[in-house]
């Protein structure tokens, strides 16, 4: 049952921005209540769920989470890995608030975000969104007309809220500190040779852990971070000086110039005399 809901109305809507649907705080105590991605094929959008009072389960790929006050979960509608239900033998109630949001960008972004940060997120209730979804409480029954820019801040700021609250949660993690810090040395040290081995060691850890750590953390090896980041910065000396490729190689660490057009030319597909003629530095794939 639904205790009170509030339409978004975007007028003269972008295609290309999100765009909130209904905030709705709903109450369930029926056994019967399951919600499954597998029957919901085709249905467009994305949903944010927190709970309020009493206890939810969402269940995503084999993994069953309880939805205990606080706490909320992301997905897409026709997510087919995902349901949400009632437990069975519960007896409280189960109050739970939620928002739906669409666009043509939206479904990869969601799923960015949960196959950067998972399904489940900590939220405070007495401030931040939480607090901001609740207040269209005022509005219930009301359609809320919304600017497209509008509308789409309301749906990032959802998102982003998301973000980072699990980053603050895993802020004090202790190898998101591990990795942070050897981000930091290869910054302070680009224009040396140093390899993962010298940095694990003034990090006092074997390459094995540091290596292992740093690819879950950061989605790619110490090595291949370092080339790219050593790459980044030859971009910008190419295209901001006029230092040759022999004082650009000296500059970030490589002995041999043919060594590093080689990796120059491995990451960006061009050599580094390419992207000084064109005058522009193409995207690059870096974490």
């Amino acid at each position: 049952m639904r205790l009170w809901e509030v339409e978004f109305e975007v007028y003269r809507n972008i295609p290309s921005l999100p765009r909130p649907g209904t905030v709705v705080d709903e109450i369930q105590k029926e056994p019967s209540y399951r919600n499954s991605g597998r029957k919901r094929a085709g249905m467009q959008g994305c949903q944010l769920s927190y709970t309020l009072e009493g206890e939810g389960r969402f269940f995503e790929n084999g993994t069953e989470h309880r939805l205990l006050p606080g706490t909320a979960f992301l997905h897409k509608h026709d997510d087919k890995g995902t349901v949400y239900y009632y437990p069975p033998n519960e007896t409280k109630v189960w109050r739970f608030l939620w928002i739906s949001f669409y666009g043509e960008t939206l479904d990869r972004m969601v799923m960015d975000l949960v196959n950067r940060y998972g399904y489940i997120y900590k939220l405070p209730r007495n401030r931040g969104i939480i607090k901001r979804l609740e207040g269209y409480r005022n509005y219930r029954d009301a359609v809320q007309a919304l600017t497209p820019l509008g509308g789409a801040k309301l749906v990032m700021d959802v998102l982003t809220s998301l973000g980072e609250s699990f980053e603050k949660e895993h802020e004090n993690d202790p190898q998101s500190n591990l990795v942070r810090k050897a981000q930091q040395m290869i910054f302070e040290n680009l224009h040396k040779n140093m390899g993962i081995n010298d940095i694990a060691d003034k990090l006092q850890v074997s390459r094995e852990h540091l290596s292992r750590v740093f690819k879950q953390q950061a989605g790619v090896s110490p090595i291949d971070y370092i080339i790219q980041r050593k790459i980044k910065f030859a971009c910008h000396l190419l295209k901001n000086t006029n230092f040759t490729c022999k004082e650009i190689a000296e500059r970030i660490g490589y002995e041999n110039p043919t060594s590093f057009t080689r990796a120059f030319k491995n990451i960006l597909k061009i050599s580094p005399k390419e992207l000084r003629r064109i005058g522009y530095i193409p995207k690059l794939e870096i974490s």
